[in-house]
């Protein structure tokens, strides 16, 4: 069988090279097209016989933008006699979508949002979801609070989506380097190390932990928070740290390749974002074996955290009161973090392991 994986970015993604890489082994022909020119993802896959290609566009208007990408789909598809197109994120599944009507190849959907374009009133992005639950022909939802949403509130035919959770092969994570863990120790000490990797963007809502540190710093806790990534919120967030006399507190790092040495080297990761689909993030901080904050009713948390038993997880709607207290009694060593990360790693590798996750697509490919 020939696959095509259609992606925007050429970003390294482990839950998509896990895939690639699975379908290679079983003797399928694997092909990755990306919307940007070559980067990591394509150098990622390349040595285990994934067939790689770009088609880079400058987006002066969103039309023509899109009418070529989904011509060179089409042709592509057609070019290379692609029986299954798994297409990933909403910039390409709307090109997919059209793509579809000039072409052969079974066309599978991949969404990996719930309800951001809801909670970030995005009226742009809403209607995107519209056109591509209309004119979508299957769908794969990684987490049942995708699949709620997309039936729920969307009214997609329930019938067309499948619900598949994400695969890694956790031996592509890299590992934390023990030499740069003890640098980002030693750069922050501190009796309490937190670390948030997320974009700055409102759905993540780094304010909301922002001022959690801020009550702690000023009733006396040695406590510091690294921000991992970028955003269009970061001038704001600048603002609040200056403003607050937090510089010595919460430093703005931006991205780093090696999250996963700033992982190991928190004591806590904190995840409270309001929206996601199947956080990626969570999972390496489990492999890290370190004790997550998230909150419920926001991907698949709800699906493998436990509150106190291999997680912390708050409510959605109370998350800044309820964080503070949390933060307060973990920085008094009133509950056991370590314990909470081991039994995390235990419960993500059995349950996101690609080995666990292949047959479904075998079964798919049947249908």
């Amino acid at each position: 069988m020939n696959i095509l994986f259609y992606y925007p970015s050429n970003l390294s993604a482990i839950s998509l090279s896990s895939l690639m890489i699975a379908f290679r082994k079983q003797g399928h022909e694997v092909f990755l097209l990306t919307q940007s020119e070559e980067g990591d993802l394509h150098r990622e896959v390349r040595p285990y016989g994934v067939r790689t290609f770009s088609y880079p566009l400058q987006k002066r208007s969103a039309f023509p933008f899109y009418l070529k990408h989904a011509r060179h789909l089409a042709r592509f598809i057609s070019e290379h006699r692609i029986d299954v197109c798994y297409s990933h994120l909403q910039q390409a599944n709307i090109v997919a979508v059209f793509a579809q009507r000039f072409c052969s190849a079974r066309m599978v959907i991949c969404r990996h949002h719930s309800d951001s374009a809801y909670v970030e009133v995005n009226r742009n992005a809403q209607r995107f979801d519209r056109v591509i639950n209309r004119l979508g022909r299957e769908f794969i939802a990684p987490s049942e609070k995708v699949y709620r949403q997309m039936t729920e509130v969307e009214k997609a035919n329930p019938s067309r989506i499948h619900l598949i959770r994400y695969a890694y092969d956790f031996s592509m994570f890299p590992r934390p380097d023990e030499q740069r863990i003890e640098a980002i120790r030693s750069e922050h000490p501190c009796r309490l190390l937190l670390v948030k990797a997320a974009r700055l963007i409102p759905e993540k809502r780094h304010l909301i932990l922002f001022r959690a540190v801020r009550e702690l710093v000023r009733s006396g806790c040695d406590i510091r928070l690294l921000v991992l990534s970028e955003g269009y919120l970061r001038p704001e967030l600048e603002q609040f740290i200056a403003v607050n006399g937090l510089e010595r507190n919460i430093f703005m790092l931006g991205h780093r390749k090696n999250i996963i040495d700033y992982l190991a080297a928190a004591d806590v990761v904190v995840h409270i974002s309001a929206s996601e689909a199947s956080n990626n993030l969570v999972k390496e901080a489990a492999l890290a074996e370190k004790c997550v904050i998230a909150c419920r009713d926001v991907g698949d948390f709800d699906d493998y955290l436990v509150n106190m038993q291999n997680a912390i997880l708050l409510s959605k709607e109370q998350t800044e009161g309820e964080l503070l207290d949390v933060l307060g009694r973990i920085y008094r060593n009133e509950i056991e973090t370590a314990a909470l990360g081991s039994e995390l790693k235990g419960r993500v590798l059995e349950r996101y392991s690609i080995d666990r996750i292949i047959g479904q697509y075998d079964r798919f490919h049947k249908i």
